[in-house]
């Protein structure tokens, strides 16, 4: 009866390990006009290979778009007029306005997407949003 008891255990573990916070992200591919904000400074240029924290917010302007890779191998790709951000220390991703592609790797934990009207949360799965406040909010 011990046995399936440390079994437990230990697959508990391993899921705890696999939901672990995101705490940094790195642009990994960027198209025209993408600029990081830090929380409170102006706006800069991005350069793929930037190390993003939570206190980063991501800034697309026209016909552009960027690529965020987190180290649980979670991939979001941001597309044109967005600005969107993750909370470090947490699963917790927020978009501003525009539209972004969200992967979440199977067992990595998870991830909740914010907007100010709408809340999701999602599970090893693709999802796709594209949310203009005060106009409509798009869930795929």
């Amino acid at each position: 009866m011990k046995i399936p008891s440390i079994v437990t255990a230990a697959a508990f573990l391993i899921g705890i390990a696999h939901a672990a916070p995101l705490k940094t992200a790195n642009l990994t591919k960027k198209v025209n006009d993408v600029r990081i904000s830090e929380s409170s400074r102006q706006a800069r240029e991005a350069s793929v290979g930037d190390r993003l924290t939570g206190s980063s917010t991501v800034l697309t302007g026209r016909q552009s778009r960027a690529e965020l890779t987190f180290p649980d191998q979670t991939v979001t790709r941001i597309g044109a007029n967005a600005a969107f951000r993750f909370n470090s220390g947490s699963r917790d991703m927020e978009i501003k306005q525009g539209s972004f592609l969200l992967q979440v790797p199977k067992n990595a934990g998870g991830a909740t997407i914010r907007t100010s009207t709408v809340t999701a949360a999602i599970t090893g799965t693709t999802t796709m949003m594209e949310y203009s406040p005060g106009r409509w909010v798009k869930f795929i």
